[in-house]
């Protein structure tokens, strides 16, 4: 009866994600799919976004597709997680600044394994959000003051299902591939509305809607080595990469004329399903981690991402590479395989940081678009049980105020819940 309810409960917030877009919103979503997301596990989070040598028997690193290798061999795991916060965007001149709200499910998977050497999992996450809306005034022309409107909405989602294997018996060497499907919408909606200064306002406003559906499939593959220094030691690697970086895609939309009353005088062009593609950027990442006297855990992933081929429907906006730095730790007082009796001394403790240069090119390159901020968590388990809980926060910022640009400090709150349970035997208690 327990598994009955454990699938139900999977289904009802499956479902709830796939037909849910995520509500993350922010001006730096506007260029290309907008957000990658690229750490969405809440323990991840919690660690600087630390996320290629990650292991556990009992949770489900996907960001790394072999990390999933580490599942028992008779333990069913669902997990899923949800994650909002408090976003406050400034500019300088004029000095002016603004807060809002989001949230969004990150994430809702489950993982078994198939065979001793053969571990499977399969989830719905976000893959990227698009959430802005900017306005620009324009008074330079005598007796016309221009208005220029940009905002956007949706999102891709992907559904994923990755396979793990430990293909050798005695070399601690595990290999995972992602088959990801990404679908979803993107909204864009641009204007550009003039106003006169006089009473006379002979001028049509222009306005371009414009629906682009994502619909294609994406791979990406892991490898993960163990090195046994001694019974409590070990030193891990990790790699990941992905495959296939263009997306079938089609884009309907509506070109027209309004006057100052907001009627259409004129529609200029109508198009319905135009195939096209919209690539994703090819990354590249590794990472190294440690587990100290079975207590610690710290470690270190770094990033590549190449923006310079990426297009969205024939447009480049003139985009940089990006890359990614992101360190962390993981303390367990009892230890990770420790017997002990005090509830604390079962409990994970997180820290961690985290640096990146985004892939915008902005006014200058003189003034990169950095987001850097500090993370830490805790992970809460159940007696008696593998089930447990955990929660993150995350304090960074993204941006400055430098040569007119936007700056946005964020406050993200994360908590997530794996249940575990033991599968396929019987047990001798109804």
């Amino acid at each position: 009866m327990h598994k009955i309810n454990l699938l139900i409960i999977f289904f009802v917030i499956f479902m709830s994600t796939c037909f849910s877009q995520g509500q993350v919103g922010s001006p730096y979503t506007r260029y290309s799919i907008g957000d990658i997301n690229c750490q969405p596990l809440i323990r991840n989070n919690a660690m600087g976004g630390l996320s290629y040598t990650l292991i556990s028997n009992n949770n489900i690193n996907f960001v790394n597709p072999a990390g999933i290798a580490n599942i028992d061999t008779l333990t069913f795991i669902f997990d899923f997680g949800l994650n909002g916060g408090v976003r406050t965007y400034s500019i300088l001149n004029p000095e002016s600044s603004i807060s809002k709200n989001d949230y969004q499910i990150s994430y809702v998977n489950f993982g078994f394994a198939a065979t001793k050497w053969w571990k499977l999992a399969i989830g719905v996450a976000p893959y990227s959000n698009v959430s802005y809306n900017i306005s620009k005034k324009d008074s330079s022309l005598n007796n016309i003051v221009r208005t220029y409107n940009y905002n956007g909405s949706g999102g891709v989602s992907r559904v994923y299902w990755t396979n793990a294997f430990k293909p050798f018996k005695k070399i601690n060497l595990k290999v995972g591939i992602t088959t990801s499907f990404l679908f979803g919408e993107i909204l864009h909606n641009n204007s550009a509305i003039f106003k006169p200064t006089n009473d006379v306002d002979n001028f049509s406003n222009f306005w371009v809607q414009d629906v682009f559906r994502v619909s294609s499939l994406n791979f990406e593959a892991g490898l993960q080595y163990d090195i046994k220094i001694n019974e409590k030691n070990t030193l891990l690697i990790g790699l990941v990469s992905n495959f296939n970086n263009n997306l079938r895609s089609f884009k309907s939309g509506i070109d027209y004329n309004k006057n100052s009353v907001s009627n259409v005088v004129d529609t200029i062009a109508v198009y319905n399903d135009k195939k096209g593609t919209i690539s994703v950027p090819y990354n590249i990442g590794a990472g190294i981690g440690y587990v100290f006297n079975d207590r610690l855990y710290v470690g270190i992933d770094a990033k590549y991402q190449d923006w310079s081929k990426v297009n969205f429907f024939g447009q480049n906006d003139t985009l940089k590479n990006a890359y990614f730095l992101n360190t962390g730790l993981e303390y367990v007082p009892g230890g990770y395989n420790g017997n002990v009796y005090k509830y604390w001394q079962y409990m994970k403790f997180r820290l961690g940081g985290y640096f990146s240069q985004s892939y915008f090119k902005l006014n200058s390159e003189q003034y990169p678009i950095n987001d850097f901020g500090i993370t830490f968590g805790l992970g809460f388990p159940m007696k008696r049980s593998k089930t447990s809980f955990d929660i993150s926060f995350k304090l960074g910022q993204r941006g400055s105020l430098q040569n007119n640009l936007i700056r946005e400090r964020y406050i993200i709150a994360g908590v997530s819940f794996n249940l575990s349970d033991v599968w396929f035997v019987k047990s001798k208690f109804d």
